[in-house]
């Protein structure tokens, strides 16, 4: 069951912007320090109300308070209509134990609880926000530094718990006012505001995101698979990108929509390829050329399929996610289904066109004649099976009485038949499988293309008449 929750007024475009934004360090200090906002090309924008660093743990957190336009200029209002988390993704060159070591290869790959607290010497008058000088390890050295007295053991988790305590600690600022809380991020970014939306229940949007669904407990996996963050946690992935669709084999899922940039299928025919040992020299073959793809592509970017750029992530003119080969459908994983960018993106109330409803009239009508067909076969499933029935039959007969079968008779054969058979016709001849089964898989085909083509009609009305039926539609789109 889908959850509900308050969705945004934002697009996929606007998440992309502010991720975009946390890569740029010096500015968004620059324009937390001068109080300025930055301005979006959706003439949207947004103050840097509050910045989360830690370089302990490697946290990089920036919390963006939508602005407000009054006598044509930006103001900073008291009850913001958006506040949205964003999360910086993975910092090889300034973060690599932090990032690459502790977040990517210990939660994301290893899996390793992020809510594990670990010890961290400060000064025993510093505040707890302050640089410490490391984790604590139990070294002589460090228990020399701490009987001193002049020292201190703090308590932090990992960078990924650090996210969602800052977005639980975002939301109960705002709780009971019409202000909206929402996350994004890029990569590890995205990672980590898919964890703390899910946790949170709040609305999402995350790009070329690792799946994190084994980080939380169990009974959460449940609600999880169950689709119940469908409705707000969404993940835009390049299919190619080996960090938001999998490493190694493809992820099951995300916590919430999986929404791939393009057709799949000839990525999923690549990692068949790369994952067989046949094509590349055996395994130690495979697993070297599985490490060389993910290291050039992502790090090296050869040829760049992970990168939050226009290479990776298009946008329609009403900031929908779209397809960046030029199609005019995304693919939705968690469907299995190429949908229009409107129906894909889905938040909040999704913009329906007349050609819309025409391409999701022509998907269903394919979908019914598809049915139609097994519906035929199923229908007809009997004649092969009697020709078959009665091949065997003729075939044994003509050996009865003769060599190894010399002591067989005709009614031998018959009554053995009988035996096997699991029902019989109206003629009392033997059926070999169960024909209750057969009529309700006949009639439960049926059923389902009575239903599609009741909605193929009500679409095709609304494709014709397209005004009156409009709210209609977006009713029963909206995911």
């Amino acid at each position: 069951m889908n959850k509900k929750c308050d969705i945004p007024n934002l697009t996929d475009k606007d998440y992309y912007f502010l991720s975009q934004n946390t890569y740029s360090t010096e500015k968004m200090k620059e324009a937390f320090k001068e109080k300025t906002p930055i301005e979006s090309k959706s003439n949207k924008a947004y103050y840097v109300d509050k910045i989360k660093r830690d370089s302990d743990t490697g946290l990089d957190a920036y919390i963006f308070v939508q602005a407000k336009k009054k006598n044509d200029k930006w103001i900073k209002p008291d009850k913001p209509e958006n506040v949205v988390v964003a999360f910086a993704g993975t910092d090889p060159k300034s973060q690599f134990f932090q990032d690459v070591i502790d977040a990517d290869g210990g939660n994301v790959v290893m899996g390793l609880d992020p809510k594990k607290k670990s010890q961290y010497i400060i000064e025993k008058d510093a505040k707890d926000t302050s640089k410490t000088l490391g984790k604590y390890n139990a070294t002589p050295s460090q228990d020399a530094i701490l009987s001193s007295g002049n020292y201190k053991l703090i308590t932090k988790t990992s960078q990924i718990g650090q996210a969602d305590d800052l977005v639980r600690e975002i939301k109960q600022k705002y709780k009971g006012t019409s202000t909206v809380v929402s996350t994004t991020g890029h990569s590890l970014g995205g990672a980590e505001a898919e964890y703390s939306a899910v946790n949170n229940d709040i609305y999402a949007v995350a790009f070329n995101n690792p799946s994190v669904v084994k980080l939380h407990s169990e009974e959460k996996q449940k609600e999880i698979n169950s689709g119940k963050y469908d409705s707000y946690v969404k993940s835009i992935v390049n299919p190619d990108d080996m960090t938001g669709s999998g490493w190694w084999d493809e992820y099951l899922r995300h916590a919430g929509r999986t929404i791939y940039t393009k057709d799949p299928s000839i990525s999923r025919a690549e990692r068949q390829i790369r994952l067989d040992p046949k094509f590349n020299g055996g395994i130690l073959g495979m697993v070297f050329g599985v490490a060389s793809d993910y290291i050039t592509t992502t790090a090296m970017g050869m040829p760049d399929t992970h990168g939050l750029n226009k290479g990776n992530f298009a946008f329609d003119e009403d900031g929908n996610v779209q397809n960046i080969e030029g199609d005019k459908l995304v693919y939705d994983k968690n469907l299995k289904a190429m949908l229009p960018p409107e129906v894909a993106s889905g938040s909040g109330a999704i913009k329906v066109t007349p050609e819309v409803a025409k391409q999701l009239a022509e998907k269903v009508n394919a979908i019914i004649n598809d049915l139609r067909t097994m519906k035929r076969e199923a229908e007809n499933a009997y004649q092969e099976h009697d020709a078959a029935i009665n091949d065997l039959k003729y075939d044994t007969y003509r050996q009865v009485g003769r060599g190894l079968y010399d002591q067989l008779s005709l009614e031998d054969v018959n009554n053995t038949l009988n035996d096997l058979a699991q029902s019989f016709d109206k003629k009392e001849n033997p059926l070999f499988y169960d024909v209750d089964a057969e009529a309700a898989y006949i009639a439960s085909l049926q059923d389902t293309i009575s239903d599609l083509e009741e909605i193929s009609g009500y679409l095709g009305q609304i494709a014709k008449d397209f005004k009156s039926k409009d709210k209609m539609l977006a009713n029963w789109l909206k995911l």
